[in-house]
Formats: C-alpha cells, sequence, structure tokens
C-alpha cells in the first residue's frame, strides 16, 4: 500500500512540473520559460487566501526571473494599499503586485493558476519560498479590492461588492474617503435630530429598538451599518433598506460560505464622534 502512495505521489508531481513548464496550451499555469506580456484575467481570482482580483484585471511579470508581478484594475476597481511603516493608506487602481522571495540562495518564482490564484515555485530557491501581495521595491501591501462607483453611501447592493482581508476590513474605516463619507451621510442625518451618545462602548443594549434602527448599506461595495433614528418616514424614503434592531445587531453576523461562523461577529469604528458597524471574522462574514 505504502509503495503505490508513493507512486501515486511521484506521478502526481511529474504531471504538476510538466503543467508548468507546458503553459497555455492546456494548462492552467503560466508558461515559466517564457517572457511574459500583460495578461488578462477572465475571471475573479484568488490573491493569497482572502481576496479576489476582479475579471478583467491586467497583469505582468516585471523582470526575466519572474519573481514578481503587477496588476492593474479595471475601471470601477481600485486597491486599498497599506504600507504599515509609515501606516499610510492609498485607494489607486495600480501599484499592486505579488512577489516571491527565496529564504536561502537562488530565486523562487510566480505562478499563476485560474483555480488556485498566485503562489510561488522554487526555481533555483534552496531554501523557502514566501509569496506577498506585494512589488519587492515597495511597503504597500494589497489588504483589498474595492469597487469605487459606489462611492457614496447607498442602500443598494452594487453590482460588485469588496474583497477585502481581514486586516483590511479594518484599514477600510481609516481611509480619508471612507471617512469623509460616512461623516457627511451621519451629519445629514442627524442635522436636526439630537445624536445618541456613539462614544458609549455598550450603546447597542441601551438604547431603544423603537427610537433607532441600524440600517444596512454600502460603501465601496463594502457592507457597513449606520445607526440612524427610526423615523416614521424611513420606510417610505426608503422601501427597500435593511433594518437591524439595536438589540439583535451583535448576532446579525454569519458566514455564508459553510464556515465556522464562531469567529464572525459585530464590530464598529469609531469615525469623527459617529460610529460605523460591520462584520469581521471569517472570509464571507457579512450581515445576514
Amino acid at each position: 500500500m505504502k509503495k503505490l502512495t508513493f507512486i501515486f505521489v511521484l506521478t502526481f508531481l511529474g504531471g504538476l512540473l510538466y503543467n508548468c513548464q507546458k503553459g497555455d496550451n492546456g494548462s492552467n499555469f503560466t508558461n515559466l520559460n517564457q517572457i511574459d506580456s500583460l495578461r488578462t484575467l477572465n475571471e475573479p481570482t484568488l490573491i493569497g487566501d482572502e481576496i479576489f482580483l476582479p475579471q478583467g484585471t491586467k497583469w505582468h511579470f516585471t523582470n526575466n526571473s519572474h519573481s514578481e508581478v503587477a496588476f492593474n484594475l479595471p475601471d470601477g476597481f481600485a486597491f486599498l494599499l497599506y504600507d504599515e511603516l509609515s501606516d499610510k493608506i492609498k485607494i489607486a487602481p495600480s501599484g499592486g503586485g505579488y512577489s516571491c522571495t527565496c529564504s536561502e540562495g537562488g530565486s523562487c518564482t510566480v505562478f499563476w493558476n485560474k483555480d488556485l490564484g498566485y503562489g510561488c515555485l522554487h526555481s533555483s530557491c534552496t531554501g523557502s519560498c514566501t509569496g506577498e501581495r506585494t512589488k519587492k521595491q515597495s511597503n504597500f501591501i494589497i489588504e483589498g479590492v474595492l469597487y469605487t462607483k459606489n462611492n457614496i453611501i447607498d442602500i443598494n447592493k452594487p453590482k460588485f461588492t469588496a474583497s477585502l482581508s481581514k486586516k483590511g476590513k479594518e484599514l477600510f474605516f481609516n481611509a480619508k474617503k471612507v471617512k469623509n463619507e460616512i461623516k457627511r451621510t451621519y451629519d445629514f442625518v442627524y442635522k436636526n435630530v439630537k445624536k445618541p451618545n456613539f462614544s458609549d462602548n455598550n450603546i447597542l443594549s441601551k438604547i431603544n429598538d423603537i427610537d433607532h434602527t441600524l440600517i444596512k448599506t454600502y460603501l465601496y461595495g463594502f457592507e457597513i451599518a449606520l445607526l440612524v433614528p427610526n423615523d416614521k418616514n424611513l420606510d417610505k424614503l426608503m422601501p427597500n433598506v435593511k433594518k437591524i434592531a439595536p438589540s439583535e445587531a451583535p448576532t446579525s453576523c454569519g458566514c455564508s460560505s459553510g464556515e465556522s461562523s464562531g469567529e464572525c461577529k459585530l464590530k464598529s469604528k469609531r469615525i469623527f464622534g459617529y460610529k460605523a458597524y460591520y462584520c469581521n471574522g471569517c472570509t464571507t462574514c457579512t450581515m445576514q
């Protein structure tokens, strides 16, 4: 039995290496022996473990060793890029990349597969290969992809939704454009109405469900909830709005892909004296 298993493993690895050299003719892998020109993704493609690049993304190798690729997103999309050293955040359609680094001598090569996304092959590397969602000469890491045509808060689900890492969901609220739009919306809502004490960490358990409600909205394709007065005209003005009672909000998050919902929880971010609510935890953690 062990002998058969060993033969199966060798056969599988041999086929994989053959496919990596074979290229696009009958294979899902890129041809790593060919200097590559600009390519276009024909379907959403995984980069790392959590983030999907949208269909129409263009990419190319940046060097002859094929240890790095650069991306350009299609119209209507932008990267959420984060530089941890400077604590800077950028929302931009370009500037994102994926690179492979060898821990010892030699080099690693980036590969693409329509099912696996982007990853690393050892090539001449004598150590281990590490793949990162960044270019070698840049400190900015891809933490998500946003839908920029949804740059104003909307109760209607947009054509495309954002794809963010767990860290990216937290960083999202630090972006200047995001903070300003949330503030603009809240300022309008509470222009002539006394706002609740958003600084209270237990506000959702203290506030009256009759007087206030959370409404589900979208910004840059990301799902967020805002706490607003439960006005009698709310349903008339926004008949399709998804309302969540404050007392039920802490249990309103769940995973939609069969993952365990244990880590999927409601979070909040303070923004200019207000609070925005969102779900974070599993890859598909959303408001149910």
